[in-house]
């Protein structure tokens, strides 16, 4: 051909040389202008070659890569900033024809919701796309295998509410129907050919109506739609028709079978059962006292509970049928609680009472022979006496009047023989326990903080405001005459008003009688603590005594009994002293040690005499044997909670001047006093022990001790290294 030949002599073998000719020149130029003008593979290209097309050069800039035609997919519905009433809709759009799309989840941007292939026709599509609702929903869309090839934007997504059922969650409804739907929301909830009503969904999206009037009773299909503020004007689609069943009809009375009028029950476990609608709830009601609750099952139910203060108390029981309905409140009986009559095994007489006439003659009561899972009517074999230590309840006695009734403080403490859940060695354990965690390091944290202060009280070191100045600054000091029988019978007055609320309290005359009760055993126990200890300094010392009042003390009371109250234990802790003994300054330091332990030796002494006594006592079924017995158990109370907290060594106390004269006798004391308490609560003390709340004081008393110990460490040995 022309321009070619072979590599002679000289040249380079196996090479091929071109020779330019006149004629190819022209053709030369104008391959050149058309590769300056953009034409793909002109330049330089083989004649042979040029059916091959070459590759198409990237874009040089983001306007040019723009402008060039790519491979993305596109969502076109629903389309950017469209309002979507449903929870589940259609997603489509645009693509290049045999890729797969994935159409990713809004919550996390990672897990697809949807894989489609897009067709010959450049079209995909994802159908039933379950979206969560909100005012900016994302939508992406991404190809498979080119995480670069995607396409995003936001929609605004409002599902429709969901109706869930009646007010307890059925199908059964009185006319409230419950639901869940967007937080904040406004719900719109239609009967089918009935009445709409409107509601709020709260904070967590549940929502309430109770349709008012125009409501049939009967089976209705009843449906939902919302709207918020970011749907508004446009509301959601309604959600699924939910069949319900209106029920508007209050169900008729329940029958309370036991107790009868005139019944005595116990504080606690006191039985309860009668007829009611089947399924329907029924809840009895001692005066304000919420009881019990039990479900009428083939017909009849039962329930036992306690709980309730002593005296005499209305009892009602009242029905909540399936539907929500509240019934009128059964006939009331009067009953009087805290009197449990003891009925000895294989005794006969006006105390027993003969069983009811649903279920064959037994020998125990009707109470404790009716087993609670049979219902009435049924045959029900007899069942064997009831245990020796749970008192039988007589049905038959009639009821006492106001002024009789006994109260909590008549049944506060149980004889020491007569409760199975005493241990004394639990009792002296926690004793050893109170003496370890509690009194000596609440004397070594009183004794850091007294040196602390310069041996100045606390209160007087914090100065809250103004000028804290003393009585001599002033020109005049006003004295304020008193009768010293009139402060002494106002604060006895005083204390016994804050022992009797350290109980529940109601308007009945029993608790005037109770305040009386409580002030006689005031007295009883501050002459005790008062006179013993002045007998003994007169005739054993020949020095003269004398009782002094302290205020203070009644802020001791007061905190004892807030205490048992809002803990509520029972029997309750009780401090009862207003006043102390003292001698003649020129004696009163060697005596002073003595002395307090001969006080608190008679407390304790005191409150041991009126535990035993106790048990002599007679059944407080009267004005005066129900007196005698608040007394005496107020006594018992206030004597061993007194002599327990004077023995504690802080401040002024009894026991920093025992523990100052003798430490052995202060402990001996300190523990037979808490032991003597501990066993007096030895049912609140069960009662913590079942509950939990037992290691919790342990575990408090632990981090007490802890905390002082190391305050007295701490100024005992590191400060002074430090000065």
């Amino acid at each position: 051909m022309y321009g070619t030949r072979m590599a002679g002599s000289g040249g380079t073998p196996g090479r091929r040389s071109r020779r330019w000719t006149p004629g190819t020149l022209p053709l030369f130029v104008a391959l050149v202008g058309l590769s300056l003008l953009g034409v793909p593979g002109a330049a330089f290209a083989e004649p042979t070659a040029a059916a091959t097309p070459a590759p198409t050069p990237a874009p040089t800039s983001e306007r040019d890569a723009k402008a060039a035609p790519t491979n993305a997919p596109a969502i076109v519905s629903p389309p950017p900033g469209s309002f979507v009433g449903s929870g589940t809709t259609t997603v489509s759009g645009t693509g290049e024809a045999g890729r797969e799309i994935r159409l990713l989840s809004p919550v996390d941007g990672q897990d697809p919701l949807c894989f489609a292939v897009v067709d010959g026709a450049g079209q995909w599509s994802c159908a039933a796309v379950s979206l969560l609702s909100g005012p900016s929903v994302p939508l992406r869309v991404v190809v498979t295998g080119a995480a670069d090839l995607t396409d995003e934007h936001t929609i605004a997504v409002l599902s429709a509410p969901r109706v869930t059922g009646g007010p307890t969650g059925g199908s059964l409804t009185n006319g409230t129907v419950r639901g869940t739907g967007y937080p904040g929301a406004s719900v719109v909830i239609t009967v089918s050919g009935g009445p709409r009503c409107t509601a709020t969904a709260d904070s967590s999206g549940n929502w309430s109506c109770t349709f008012a009037d125009g409501l049939a009773g009967g089976q209705a299909e009843v449906s939902a739609s919302q709207q918020t503020s970011y749907s508004n004007p446009s509301w959601s689609n309604s959600s699924a028709p939910v069949d319900l069943v209106f029920d508007l009809d209050r169900p008729a009375p329940p029958t309370l079978t036991t107790p009868a009028s005139g019944a005595q029950l116990p504080l606690t476990d006191a039985g309860y059962t009668g007829t009611g609608e089947e399924g329907a709830t029924v809840t009895v009601f001692a005066g304000s006292y919420s009881v019990c609750s039990a479900v009428v099952a083939s017909g009849s139910w039962s329930c036992s509970a306690g709980g309730v203060a002593a005296g005499t108390f209305r009892v009602i029981a009242v029905q909540l049928d399936l539907a929500g309905n509240l019934g009128p409140g059964s006939p009331g009986v009067d009953v009087l609680y805290g009197v449990p009559t003891p009925s000895p095994s294989g005794s006969t007489g006006p105390e027993a009472t003969a069983p009811s006439a649903d279920a064959p003659a037994a020998p125990p009561p009707a109470e404790e022979s009716a087993p609670t899972e049979a219902p009435p009517g049924s045959a029900a074999p007899a069942s064997p006496a009831p245990p020796a230590d749970r008192p039988a309840v007589a049905l038959a006695t009639p009821l006492p009047g106001g002024w009789n009734d006994p109260t909590r403080f008549a049944t506060a403490v149980l004889p020491p023989w007569s409760t199975p859940d005493l241990s004394w060695f639990q009792a002296a354990l926690l004793a050893l326990g109170a003496l370890l965690l509690l009194c000596i390091p609440a004397r070594l944290l009183a004794g850091t903080v007294f040196r602390a202060t310069d041996g100045h009280p606390l209160w007087q070191s914090m100065p809250i405001a103004g000028r804290n100045r003393s009585r001599e600054e002033f020109e005049t000091v006003p004295e304020l005459p008193l009768n010293r029988w009139l402060v002494a019978g106002a604060a006895v007055l005083a204390a016994a008003t804050l022992v009797m609320l350290s109980g529940p309290v109601t308007s009945q005359p029993a608790y005037l009688r109770l305040l009386l009760a409580v002030a006689l055993a005031l007295l009883i126990v501050n002459a005790v603590g008062a006179l013993v200890p002045l007998w003994w300094s007169s005739r054993m010392w020949r020095t003269k005594a004398s009782v002094t009042f302290l205020p203070r003390y009644l802020l001791l009371v007061a905190l004892t009994a807030l205490a048992s109250r809002a803990f509520d234990v029972h029997p309750a802790l009780v401090f009862g002293l207003l006043g102390s003994v003292t001698v003649a300054p020129e004696v009163l330091t060697p005596r002073r040690g003595p002395l307090a332990a001969v006080r608190a030796g008679s407390l304790i002494g005191l409150a041991v005499v009126g535990w035993l006594t106790l048990g002599l006592l007679p059944t407080a079924d009267g004005f005066l044997s129900a007196l005698a017995a608040e007394i005496i158990n107020s006594v018992v109370l206030a004597a061993i909670g007194s002599a327990a907290l004077v023995l504690i060594p802080i401040g002024r106390t009894s026991g920093r001047s025992i523990l100052a004269w003798s430490p052995p006798i202060w402990a001996c004391l300190t523990v037979l006093a808490f032991t003597i308490m501990f066993g007096v609560l030895s049912p609140a003390v069960e009662l913590w022990h079942e509950g939990g709340s037992l290691s919790l004081w342990w575990v408090a008393g632990t981090l007490f001790a802890a905390l002082s110990i190391g305050a007295w460490a701490w100024q005992r040995f590191v400060t002074p290294a430090r000065v």
